[in-house]
């Protein structure tokens, strides 16, 4: 992925081969992390699901396992973009 702070979405793969669109609703450093918090475009579900993904390396994505660094990457999200709850 390019560093351009102007890409709002990108397109990932999931485990399946299938193209998905991403809105990038924000991105920011987190205790010496890059952190992307996405949400799918055309996801038609009810409930919201956020993704949060941590940048390995210069434009590579992992996904992140631990439960409490997805609380606290979601919460400083919250933070920075007024969100309660």
């Amino acid at each position: 992925m390019e560093q351009n702070d102007q890409i709002r979405s990108i397109i990932l793969t999931d485990e399946d081969e299938n193209e998905i669109e991403f809105d990038i609703m924000d991105r920011f450093k987190l205790e010496g992390e890059s952190y992307y918090v996405l949400l799918p475009v055309d996801d038609e579900r009810d409930d919201i699901e956020f993704v949060i993904l941590r940048e390995k390396c210069e434009g590579e994505l992992i996904g992140i396992d631990d439960e409490a660094t997805l609380d606290r990457v979601f919460a400083e999200y919250k933070k920075r973009n007024d969100i309660d709850g």
